[in-house]
């Protein structure tokens, strides 16, 4: 019965896609035998396309198209798709093949070509002819294109008018919860840009919204407040009416904050610094909050250098009172914490141990500085841009290989082919015999030094680089990329994208000694990058490098105390922090997501649009 039912269904689909083209000469479509499997009749239908002639043939093609794609074979599908000439089609079948080709086109990471086929003209002119649901699968495929290829505005027009679409509340809410996500990835100074030039009156209240929501993260019951009164001037607007769902849950959380917070962390010993550095962090963003708002909650620190054993210093902070733990920082003592028979208040622990999701127990969060996510980061970016094959340069230390196997896992998931350069020093100054051969260019003089003994006579000869290789993946600090980045121009690689780590800035404008990472892309904590956060809660500049991230981790720490009970209600909910935006995944771990920047000109610039292809 269910091959037969499909077949019908199948027959069904052809007999109506022919109906549309009434007025033409027709082709006689003979039946399929119910027997025959969905390839069968997709081989039977491009038969049937190959002795047509237009429109008929496209519509054949189109059904064959659609049978593959049924039967699972999206790659034959694809070939299809690609064949037809869609022009003869009409309106509803070539909005058909629009929205069929850039399903499949995204679905294999064929971004590019998915944006050509979704804004066509034709598309553009013609799709309010088309039927409600082939409206709001257009609108919904724009929407999530855009959003992967860093186009806010548009996505945020598309899901705007999918909402106004939507038939149902459930259906809105939808639209509105991934409108609020798109919302929620513009930076801070791209949003003002778009606020300042919308004529919109829609557009602008999500825009003031997301303000709002943006700017008031210090204090949660502050947020809310201001959230009413814009529901209260804007009662009409359908935010006001649909609200996303990570804000409706906001009233609540207001008043289930932890009123006395215990810090685990190195107080003294090996390191003492970073400990400091966080505390330092907390404080100023508790003071911070103190001096605006008021209402900050009782805080109390215990050196974890004095135990040996975590879990005893850790109930002692809960006989005190702590509502809420905050560390520890070193991975051995998160994992002491593990033997506890329950944690009974939620606990933040400031670094990652791997868990399986069902070992991870209740009320254990992590959160650190995680180079593995900046690494998938890069590779999900260089992904979406296109890349397929990288050369990767990473250092031969412990934070390499963690950088570098991270990189590894996340690129040859997609099926991206790496090519990985030996590991450098830290004391490697010359990176032109680590990269020389990597590149292939001693292929390139041998051949040169053959032709000359055959030949008899010097030759003029430029040297050239394999040609396999679309981009660089670099773990590097400032100073050895400035070197790595000039030997690969002059390596003739300059025409290769450079994706680096967030180590590459820590905030220092230098114009003069950046020029050599001219060209790099890299995600940034956005307490680097000028009007991403809140300048009051800068580190001192005299801090260290590494110290100064340390000192934006505990910023973080301080008002994830207030967000983390949105974030287990909603996992949706985003806190835009020092360290970049947090989000709660589900085994229990806060991911960061990082902005992109770019050296130009000795200078770092917000880079959030993605390469064109």
């Amino acid at each position: 019965m269910p091959k037969i039912r499909i077949t019908i269904i199948a027959l069904s689909l052809l007999t109506l896609l022919m109906g549309g083209c009434t007025g033409q000469s027709r082709t006689e479509i003979t039946s399929i035998p119910p027997a025959q499997s969905l390839t069968e009749q997709a081989d039977k239908a491009l038969s049937q396309a190959a002795s047509s002639i237009a429109p008929q043939q496209q519509l054949h093609q189109l059904a064959a198209a659609e049978l593959f794609s049924k039967a699972g074979k999206n790659d034959r599908a694809l070939m299809v798709l690609e064949k037809i000439s869609p022009a003869p089609l009409p309106t509803e079948q070539f909005a058909k093949y629009t929205l069929m080709y850039s399903e499949l086109a995204l679905a294999s990471d064929h971004f590019f070509l998915a944006r050509q086929l979704l804004s066509s003209q034709r598309i553009e002119q013609e799709w309010r002819q088309l039927p409600l649901p082939q409206q709001q699968q257009w609108h919904r495929l724009r929407g999530e294109l855009y959003s992967l290829l860093g186009d806010s505005k548009n996505s945020i027009q598309a899901y705007m008018a999918l909402s106004a679409l939507s038939a149902t509340s459930q259906d809105r809410q939808e639209a509105h919860d991934k409108l609020w996500f798109v919302l929620n990835q513009v930076s801070h100074d791209n949003l003002e840009k778009l606020a300042n030039t919308e004529q919109n009156s829609t557009l602008l209240g999500w825009y003031s919204l997301a303000s709002i929501t943006r700017n008031n993260q210090g204090d949660v019951r502050h947020q809310l407040s201001l959230i009413t009164e814009w529901q209260r001037t804007q009662p009409s607007h359908p935010a006001s009416l649909i609200p996303p769902t990570s804000l409706l849950s906001t009233q609540q959380t207001a008043g289930d904050l932890p009123q006395r917070i215990a810090l685990l962390l190195p107080l003294q010993g090996g390191l003492v610094q970073a400990g400091k550095a966080i505390r330092n962090g907390f404080l100023a963003a508790w003071y911070d909050v103190q001096s605006h708002y008021g209402g900050t909650p009782m805080v109390r620190f215990y050196d974890t250098a004095s135990s040996e054993d975590i879990t005893v210093l850790y109930q002692q902070a809960v006989a005190d009172g702590a509502q809420l733990v905050i560390g520890p920082v070193q991975k051995e003592k998160v994992r002491q914490l593990l033997s506890l028979s329950e944690l009974p208040v939620p606990t933040i622990a400031l670094n990652y141990i791997e868990l399986p999701l069902s070992a991870a127990p209740k009320n254990l969060f992590q959160f650190g500085l995680s180079v593995a996510d900046e690494a998938k980061q890069i590779a999900d970016r260089a992904w979406i841009e296109g890349q397929r094959t990288a050369l990767t340069i990473t250092p031969n230390n412990s934070w390499g290989e963690r950088t570098l196997s991270a990189f590894r896992d996340r690129w040859q998931e997609k099926g991206g082919i790496l090519i990985e350069a030996p590991p450098y020093g830290t004391s490697q100054s010359d990176f032109a015999p680590l990269l020389k051969p990597v590149l292939n260019l001693d292929h390139s003089d041998t051949r040169k030094k053959r032709l000359e003994q055959l030949l008899g006579k010097s030759l003029e000869h430029t040297p050239r680089r394999r040609q396999d290789v679309d981009m660089v993946f670099m773990a590097a600090y400032p100073d050895h990329a400035r070197q790595i980045k000039p030997t690969l121009d002059f390596l003739f690689a300059s025409d290769l994208t450079v994706y680096g780590t967030s180590h590459l800035y820590t905030g220092a404008q230098n114009s003069g000694r950046n020029r050599d990472l001219e060209g790099i892309r890299f995600i940034a904590t956005p307490w680097t990058l000028p009007g991403t956060t809140d300048e009051k809660l800068q580190p001192a500049t005299e801090l260290p490098a590494l110290y100064r991230h340390i000192f934006a981790l505990g910023i973080d720490a301080y008002h994830l105390h207030q967000w983390l009970p949105q974030m287990i209600r909603q996992p949706s909910t985003r806190l835009f922090g020092s360290t970049g935006t947090l989000q709660l995944n589900p085994q229990g771990a806060i991911e960061r997501e990082q902005p992109w920047a770019v050296f130009r000109g000795g200078r770092v610039q917000s880079a959030q649009q993605l390469i064109v292809d």
